[in-house]
């Protein structure tokens, strides 16, 4: 992997290409809307999350070209501390339950993803905040009548 030269933009777009693999319908399209609004959460909560000197260089990344300003400059890192906000605020919050599903299964998955290709040891604040927020999803989804299948 080129995790020394990754952004989120280029992560997202490799984890997304996979996770649509294989993928048709009703499901595709989930797949679809849950990278949407992870990528919609980036982009609000950068600014929030990142350093001074990141957010001057997404200041003027968002000068040239506005549209994902955030996930071409931040590290995919800045992943770990945007799971929670993902998964807990309603803004990103699917209104289908087969959606919310996917949504949850994606975090997962790229919480591993994550977890492999970061440096040992570092982020498990963040790593077990997004864990404790994707288990927090899925008892929501559990919960919910309509999520009955």
């Amino acid at each position: 992997m080129r995790w020394f030269r990754d952004d989120i933009e280029t992560t997202l777009t490799e984890f997304f290409a996979g996770r649509r693999r294989g993928c048709a319908g009703r499901r595709l399209a989930s797949v679809r809307l849950v990278e949407q609004l992870l990528r919609d959460c980036v982009e609000a909560v950068a600014d929030e999350l990142l350093g001074p000197d990141e957010r001057t260089l997404l200041a003027a990344e968002r000068q040239f070209a506005p549209d994902g300003a955030a996930a071409r400059v931040a590290r995919p890192a800045l992943l770990i501390d945007v799971l929670p906000r993902y998964l807990t605020d309603e803004r990103w919050r699917p209104a289908q339950p087969e959606e919310r599903r996917a949504q949850v299964l994606a975090a997962g998955a790229l919480v591993r993803h994550l977890v492999e290709v970061l440096p040992p040891g570092e982020h498990v604040d963040g790593i077990r905040a997004a864990a404790a927020a994707i288990e927090e999803a899925a008892l929501r989804i559990r919960s919910d009548p309509r999520s009955v299948r």
